[in-house]
């Protein structure tokens, strides 16, 4: 079994990783840990550093990887991160999915979008959303 569990930096990305890291560790299964961002920059490295030490406090090795797209700074950036994903987990062959699932309100995920819920509404992976 083949894993994605992407990080936002978000605590629900987090606590997606930590369960994530856990099913995987559990189930034998391979992990990948990605963020899709628009540039690699120091905060995505302070992303990393702590997803690495949760992923240590599991027992897993891991490394993030960085995964550079435009998407991200355009307009209804969520949605497109979102698509960008289940691309990503074509191209690549994930088996499951393991997301954070945003906290913000109706209106906001109106107006902004949310990764998760393209997720869920546009792809057919399996998917654990966690809170």
């Amino acid at each position: 079994m083949h894993v994605l569990v992407p990080i936002d930096g978000s605590e629900s990305s987090f606590n997606a990783l930590e369960f994530g890291g856990l099913f995987a560790r559990e189930f034998e299964a391979d992990l990948d840990v990605v963020h899709v961002t628009g540039e690699r920059t120091a905060e995505t490295e302070e992303l990393f550093d702590r997803a690495r030490d949760l992923l240590r406090e599991i027992g897993l090795e891991i490394e993030p990887e960085a995964v550079i797209d435009d998407v991200v700074t355009e307009s209804e950036a969520a949605r497109k991160v979102g698509r960008r994903l289940i691309e990503l987990a074509e191209e690549r062959g994930y088996d499951h999915v393991v997301m954070g699932r945003e906290s913000g309100g109706r209106l906001e995920r109106f107006v902004v979008g949310s990764a998760s819920e393209t997720v869920v509404e546009e792809s057919e992976l399996p998917l654990t959303l966690v809170p």
